[in-house]
């Protein structure tokens, strides 16, 4: 020994290497332990974190795809003319029938199949499946009543938790109020089965290893789901359960905008809270925070037994990570930049066909408008009879234009909606068939129609859309034959309990070769071009009314020989609103064209004299003021102009009143919904009617939200225009209106 450590005493390099290495080795040692144990601290934190985001938006997603499609039906409901004039006198039988089978419509298209009502005066809750009884609003277990009637706009919700069967119970209540005056007149809704959502926040995470609770509440602080239904029964308020948390939790709730989440720690626990901006509801998500760092014990004992190697590699994969998180950044900020472009695209977009649309049916008004006018002048020599129905044909060409374009715009930017309502099946037949039938003209074309007798009478879906394929599908079949036959063939087929109807086109025209037929149905598709050229149209009509098909869960298809004719079969779901059979006799009546006495009835309005009343036309384009006031001087109406929103205030500041002012939208300086906010602050309770070229979808309710009382489109359609002057001028003067009822004249009703 004596002689090592000579040795070693005669090398003090080596004992300075030796120390230098050792220490230097603790210091990587130390180093990579803290690195590792801290960034697997943060790596858990972060999984975590992500795990509540998770949770938290996957009981938003599920909550709201249980409750929004029943409340959009509940709103619906609450607006129907029929239950809201029952409601007001609920003695009467007649209105009792009306509004039962309202009641009927809607139970069947609820999930559950339950609606209930209760009306003010009787107070008596009539619900799906339950026995009648009448409502105290004096007891406290029925506080639910005063506040939907009185302290609810439009909707709220109340949990019932049913231990008997353990079931939850969402109801969704919604008042009905009286049109004039906003009386509460009663309230109805339905009942939505939360129990499923309860079960999935009770146990969707006990299979893993994540210890996640999960509770939502409302703005009243109520546990309203949670694993223990019994706090769902109890309405167990957040600070009877969260004692030390509840206030901080509260505080995070009342701080979050819609959709927002915020993370925060308190008492060795990790918390979530986030917004459900349908419901009114939060979401609270808790962690135990002691977990975020338990360290896998046999990853550190790996860890320790080889540290060097462990060291580089972890050097590697932080490397790795690192570039993997930039270009993932990266990555997302492409794409939310991109969505930004897409989203300035489709907003340029709209407002290019919102200018469009404008600019392009203001003069197109102005040119319907007095060729109409001019045609109803019968004293005009045949030979300008006949160039004003050739302009006035072209225009409504290029309105059919117009009106294709922003179809499809609709369409492709999810904007086209299905209005579905229930409508009578022979009717909607004629009517198509009373429109095309005179396109034929003088051409040697046999028109055939076959029904079949056992079509059900009534049915439920979009009937405005179903006609626009039918008209589609006969002006294309007309068009394109010369002479022959034209087949209309309806019948139907019932899959599921839903009734598929089937129209079939058939003619004898031109037909296609096999490359046209396939691309028939593509956007701007025209096919034959040098022997159709005067055949006029976008080539839009195919691609629109087979996306509205498909929006129907439909399919449209074609078989065609060229020389020798097609043949268009359309599929369409719809659901029966009445099951009995339009029979033999009406089948026949249909097929035999006498269907109505009048054939062309629906080409004709009755126009009576109104020169009681008064109106007045606000429009900052001469030529608009020309034809609108023209029109409405046919009715001998009192008829006054105002070229700007500032010139009708002042009309009504100085006392004018108008049973109805024609308000024009794209007006400088103040355009016609400020007019009309202005209007309705000064007082003012007349009608005003949107007269006006923005005619984009969506348009009618954005008016009807800003204070109108109506929409018309440009160029003015003479239907659309005596409907409104029927309602707030005729029907408001009955005994005037009596006196003029021997003038009217039956007017042709084209667009004009």
């Amino acid at each position: 020994m004596g002689i090592i450590s000579d040795k070693i005493s005669k090398h003090p390099v080596k004992k300075t290497f030796l120390l230098f290495s050792c220490i230097f080795f603790l210091v990587i040692s130390l180093t990579s332990i803290t690195v590792y144990t801290l960034s697997a601290r943060q790596t858990n934190r972060s999984y975590i974190e992500q795990q509540l985001i998770f949770a938290s938006e996957t009981i938003r997603l599920r909550l709201t795809t249980a409750v929004n499609s029943e409340l959009s039906l509940v709103l619906s409901m609450a607006d129907s003319p029929f239950i809201r004039d029952y409601f007001k006198n609920p003695s009467d039988q007649s209105l009792e029938s009306l509004a039962k089978k309202d009641f009927d419509v809607y139970e069947r298209n609820f999930k559950q199949g339950v609606v209930f009502w209760i009306n003010d005066v009787d107070r008596i809750f009539y619900s799906t499946g339950n026995e009648s009884y009448v409502v105290n609003p004096d007891d406290p277990e029925s506080y639910w009543y005063n506040l939907t009637l009185y302290n609810t706009e439009q909707y709220n919700f109340n949990i019932n938790y049913n231990p008997n069967v353990r079931q939850i119970y969402l109801w969704v209540n919604a008042p009905v109020f009286d049109e004039e005056n906003r009386k509460p007149l009663g309230m109805l809704g339905t009942a939505i089965n939360l129990t499923n959502f309860s079960d999935f926040i009770a146990n969707a995470y006990r299979e893993f290893e994540l210890n996640i609770t999960a509770y939502t509440f409302n703005k009243f602080h109520e546990i309203t789901s949670a694993s223990d239904f019994e706090l769902v029964n109890n309405k167990v308020h957040l600070n009877e359960y969260f004692t030390d948390e509840s206030e901080q939790i509260i505080k995070t709730a009342a701080m979050l905008s819609a959709g927002e989440k915020i993370i925060f720690t308190r008492n060795e626990e990790m918390y979530l809270v986030s917004s459900i901006p349908e419901m009114e509801w939060y979401a609270v998500i808790s962690y135990p925070q002691h977990s975020l760092f338990a360290l896998n014990q046999s990853m550190n004992i790996l860890f320790f037994s080889m540290l060097i190697l462990i060291f580089f590699i972890l050097i590697v994969i932080n490397m790795f990570i690192a570039r993997s998180e930039n270009a993932i950044e990266k990555q997302n900020m492409q794409l939310i930049d991109a969505n930004k472009k897409t989203e300035a695209a489709n907003h340029s977009k709209s407002n290019f066909l919102a200018t469009m649309s404008h600019e392009i049916r203001t003069p197109l008004n102005a040119i319907l408008g007095i060729t109409q006018i001019e045609m109803q002048n019968e004293t005009i020599p045949d030979r300008y009879m006949a160039a004003f129905e050739k302009i006035h044909s072209s225009g409504i060409n290029l309105l059919g234009i117009i009106n294709d374009i922003l179809d499809l715009t609709k369409i492709e930017t999810g904007r086209m909606e299905l209005i579905p309502y229930e409508y009578d099946v022979p009717s909607l037949i004629n009517d198509a068939i009373q429109l095309n039938i005179v396109r034929i003209g003088s051409k040697p074309i046999d028109f055939k129609l076959s029904v079949d007798e056992n079509l059900p009478s009534r049915l439920y879906g979009d009937e405005i859309r179903i006609k626009q394929i039918l008209n589609n599908l006969l002006s294309n079949a007309i068009k394109y034959t010369e002479k022959g036959q034209i087949q209309l063939s309806v019948k139907h087929i019932i899959i599921n309990e839903n009734i598929i109807l089937v129209f079939s086109v058939s003619d004898t025209g031109q037909g296609m070769i096999e490359e046209d037929r396939k691309k028939v149905f593509d956007e701007y598709a025209r096919f034959n071009m040098a022997a159709n050229r005067s055949i006029e149209g976008t080539g839009l009509g195919l691609n629109i009314i087979k996306k509205i098909v498909e929006m129907m869960e439909g399919e449209i298809s074609v078989e065609s020989e060229f020389g020798k004719g097609s043949i268009f079969t359309v599929t369409i779901k719809q659901q029966s609103a009445d099951n009995s059979p339009i029979g033999e006799e009406l089948a026949h009546r249909l097929s035999n064209f006498t269907f109505t006495n009048k054939k062309q009835n629906k080409q004709e309005i009755t126009k009576e004299m109104m020169p009681y009343g008064s109106v007045l036309v606000v429009d900052d384009v001469e030529i608009n003021l020309y034809v609108a006031c023209e029109i409405l001087l046919s009715y001998k109406l009192d008829v006054e102009m105002a070229d700007s929103g500032i010139t009708a205030i002042e009309k009504i500041i100085n006392g004018k009143k108008y049973d109805i002012i024609f308000m024009d939208h794209m007006m400088p300086k103040m355009d016609g919904i400020e007019t009309t906010k202005k209007l309705r602050e000064l007082g003012y309770t007349g009608s005003i009617v949107a007269l006006t070229a923005n005619a984009l979808v969506g348009n009618d309710k954005m008016f009807e939200n800003n204070g109108f009382d109506g929409f018309i489109p440009k160029p003015i359609d003479i239907n659309q225009i005596n409907t409104i002057l029927n309602k707030f001028v005729r029907d408001m003067h009955p005994e005037e209106a009596k006196k003029y009822k021997s003038d009217a004249v039956m007017l042709n009703s084209n667009t004009i």
